[in-house]
């Protein structure tokens, strides 16, 4: 379930300690030169990855899952990841089996009822995330330390030309990528290198991460009116408030903020972090059943990471 991976292999580490002498087995080479800081470097691709030469090394970055199948809307699974290293050490003709992963996108596919926008009004806040709603197709929860996203894989296929496989052709692919695009041995708390990777229980244990990122994420409910439980009119007015809120979306509720902010309403600003953790705390428990399409993101979820070998 690898897609995007960054690789760093030392320069004294390569056969012969000259890792210029890959640059005759990469495509559209840029000769060795002196960049602004007077060191020198080289250039090209290989497969689906970009590749920056100098003499201390090589770094590698592209898709994992591109370079074996030739596109990302396949899984590349943990029996497929250690041949697609091996894809890369022929076509390289090293042993990137020590290169450092200094980055890693755990990601796949799933085959939803619905299209993938129609889940995202039923996604709340994540402790530690920020929440960003980037395009009506792309949905993001950011920090320092990673990123989820969330887009119409088939959509994004179409937009771009590649041709999705006939078994999926006609169905809505719910992308979901848990992104670690730094500090990845700190993160895992492990030393992660290229044959890692296909480790089998790193492979299952980051995949347990990925599954726990998504169950991490409130879930928000239906939008029909929540009136069990409601005996007084201070818990009517909730209700009714959480309604509403649902109805708009939930991003309302930072354009809220912002806007208190813009007009420096509270005199402390851990004033207006509370106030959002507080209405979103209402939306959730306010609006009434779970939502059925959750309900079927969450049990595929659950099954993949379950099953993930």
């Amino acid at each position: 379930m690898y897609d995007t991976v960054s690789l760093w292999q030392n320069g004294c580490d390569v056969a012969g300690g000259n890792p210029f002498a890959i640059l005759p087995h990469l495509c559209d080479v840029t000769p060795p030169h002196l960049n602004k800081y007077g060191i020198e470097v080289a250039s090209g691709q290989v497969l689906d990855f970009f590749v920056y030469v100098t003499q201390s090394g090589i770094s590698l970055k592209g898709s994992l899952c591109k370079s074996y199948f030739g596109d990302n809307i396949h899984t590349l699974q943990r029996g497929d990841v250690k041949k697609a290293i091996e894809m890369l050490n022929d076509h390289l003709h090293i042993d990137l089996s020590s290169a450092k992963v200094t980055r890693i996108d755990v990601a796949t596919n799933i085959p939803t009822k619905r299209p993938p926008i129609d889940y995202y009004p039923f996604f709340g806040e994540k402790t530690r995330f920020r929440k960003v709603r980037a395009t009506d197709e792309t949905l993001y929860y950011n920090n320092h330390q990673r990123q989820l996203v969330f887009y119409d894989k088939g959509k994004e296929a179409k937009a771009k030309g590649v041709i999705v496989p006939e078994p999926l052709r006609n169905d809505n692919l719910f992308r979901y990528e848990c992104r670690i695009p730094k500090r990845v041995n700190r993160q895992l708390k492990t030393d992660v290198t290229a044959s890692t990777l296909y480790d089998d229980k790193f492979y299952f244990g980051i995949i347990q991460s990925w599954y726990n990122e998504f169950k991490e994420i409130q879930k928000l409910k239906e939008q029909g009116f929540m009136t069990k439980g409601i005996n007084s009119k201070k818990t009517a007015k909730e209700g009714f408030f959480a309604h509403l809120i649902q109805k708009e979306g939930a991003s309302i509720i930072d354009e809220y903020v912002n806007a208190l902010k813009a007009d420096n309403a509270f005199s402390s600003r851990s004033d207006y972090t509370k106030l959002r953790t507080e209405l979103n705390q209402m939306l959730v428990a306010k609006n009434g059943n779970k939502n059925e399409l959750m309900q079927e993101l969450e049990t595929t979820i659950f099954s993949i990471a379950k099953y993930a070998r």
